[in-house]
């Protein structure tokens, strides 16, 4: 089994992130597979406690066990994987031989986990059969964060992507609505935020974004954020904690949500290296609540 280590996981334990790709590993289990050097990065050998970096190459030389559902090829002719399969066509905006890349919806998780059984994973199973080919994510957005996720189609592509994206070669646009009760914004002011804040394990984490108001109206602004790291819920907690406007509808950092759907989409992805540059439509919830509907007058086309 081999996992490339995505920008989302840059710093993370190795023994974290094999526990999270193989959830019905025990501890014991995964302490020994390391002790006996069955786990290897970059074909070299690593400790459990080790820290990994994007492009990473994480190695297991263990048979894994799988729920046979899980493990069985899709039944492409059964009604069910056609209707998967039609769904996850839908989301498409681009692709070619290397990669693929949807616009994905939000409410919908990238990874299955705890209380979360269908995802992004769900339809590439279905996906990669019908196409022959084996698809990795190298990179994730928020569950509740629509736009664009890009899919590798192969090792040889899995590896380029998490190269550019550890080089910060692979650009990343986003388009949040804030609510600027706290504060407001002048039209085309910009900035950058450029801090430290904690993950999940208490270990301060650079992050850096930078940020342009698009418009404003009322108590509401739309603004251009351009994340140069990729730290877990960047956007949210610097647009909440930093700029002090937490993003419409974030229900973990907005005291106040107001609204049902999370206004914070993956609009635009580019990269010279690949030559390569996708927009994502964006959400008609985006459009269709008043007075936010005033300031998306001014949204990229």
């Amino acid at each position: 089994m081999e996992h490339i280590v995505t920008p989302e996981e840059n710093g993370t334990r190795a023994d974290r992130i094999l526990r999270n790709l193989c959830k019905n590993l025990s501890y014991v289990f995964l302490q020994k597979i390391f002790r006996t050097h069955r786990v290897k990065v970059n074909g070299k050998k690593v400790s459990a406690s080790d820290r990994l970096c994007t492009g990473d190459v994480l190695t297991i030389y263990i048979a894994v066990a799988a729920d046979p559902k899980e493990s069985a090829a899709p039944n492409l002719e059964s009604g069910h994987n056609k209707k998967l399969l039609k769904q996850f066509e839908s989301m498409i905006i681009f692709e070619n031989d290397d990669l693929v890349a949807i616009n994905k919806l939000p409410g919908l998780a990238v990874q299955s986990g705890t209380k979360v059984n269908f995802c992004v994973e769900t339809f590439l199973k279905i996906y990669q059969a019908q196409r022959h080919c084996e698809c990795r994510l190298v990179h994730r957005i928020d569950k509740d964060t629509s736009g664009i996720l890009l899919i590798a189609k192969n090792q040889i592509m899995a590896r380029k992507l998490a190269e550019l994206f550890r080089e910060n070669k692979i650009k990343k646009i986003y388009l949040a609505v804030v609510d600027c009760a706290n504060r407001s914004f002048s039209e085309a002011e910009e900035g950058k935020i450029d801090n430290f804040f904690p993950n999940d394990r208490g270990v301060d984490l650079h992050a850096l974004t930078h940020y342009r108001c698009l418009k404003s109206a009322e108590q509401y602004a739309l603004l251009e954020l351009k994340p140069s790291t990729g730290r877990k819920h960047q956007l949210r907690i610097h647009c909440a904690t930093v700029l002090n406007a937490p993003i419409l509808g974030d229900k973990k950092y907005n005291d106040d949500p107001q609204q049902r759907e999370l206004f914070l989409h993956a609009f635009k992805i580019s990269s010279r290296e690949l030559k390569l540059e996708i927009t994502a439509p964006i959400p008609q919830y985006f459009g269709i609540n008043h007075p936010i509907s005033m300031i998306l007058q001014k949204l990229p086309s």
